[in-house]
């Protein structure tokens, strides 16, 4: 089984090829902007790398977000691209939920996922023993930093630590074997390529009405 992993969320620009037990080939470039012209020629280059041929491909993992509206999109719009004419299955999973199993690959820790979510807000969630213990959530920092306070955790990653007064466990962004490795315990039928937006819209209906949030 070979898994493509996929990530366009924040600043960097990623994509990995693994089997279940080594890396294939992969390519991971911090850009901060420009996904769209920069993930195809990545994978093409990974695939060319690891002598991959895109039917060999069994499954395909992609990072769904927290992060740009833009940004996500590109990887499960290629990600959706890629899997439909071979009907390959494709799992997403968050940023926060990669980051924390990174941080603690056993899954026995609990730890926070904290990612800066600009306008002095922080998104997070935490994770205990591989589970999503409290959901994806977009607060103020002075908010966020007061509950999480009130909890016991071993860990918290991500680049919203800073802003709460923490200092990070680790690498700061997802990993494209972390996150095609981590694909293979999750059933594409409840982890759908669905975006996770740190906040909704900005846009208004007609009469300053606001459109549902497109979050899961």
């Amino acid at each position: 089984m070979i898994t493509l992993g996929l990530d366009t969320t924040g600043a960097w620009c990623t994509a990995a090829l693994v089997s279940p037990s080594h890396i294939i080939s992969q390519a991971s470039e911090k850009i901060g902007r420009g996904h769209a012209e920069r993930l195809a020629p990545m994978v093409e280059t990974v695939l060319l790398e690891g002598d991959v041929k895109p039917a060999q491909i069994s499954r395909i993992a992609v990072c769904t977000g927290p992060g740009s509206f833009t940004g996500l999109r590109v990887a499960l719009a290629f990600a959706r691209a890629m899997a439909l004419p071979r009907k390959v299955p494709v799992i997403g999973l968050s940023a926060l939920r990669v980051l924390a199993a990174q941080t603690s690959p056993s899954g026995t820790e609990k730890i926070i996922s904290a990612i800066n979510a600009k306008r002095g807000e922080v998104c997070w969630a935490a994770y205990e023993n591989g589970h999503e213990v409290i959901r994806p959530r977009t607060q103020a920092v002075e908010i966020a930093k007061a509950e999480i306070q009130q909890l016991q955790f071993d860990n918290i990653i991500g680049d919203g630590a800073a802003l709460i007064g923490l200092e990070s466990a680790g690498q700061n962004h997802v990993s494209g074997p972390a996150l095609a490795w981590l694909s293979l315990d999750y059933d594409p039928v409840n982890y759908p390529p669905a975006p996770l937006y740190m906040r909704g819209p900005d846009a208004k209906l007609p009469g300053g009405k606001t459109p549902q949030s497109l979050s899961p």
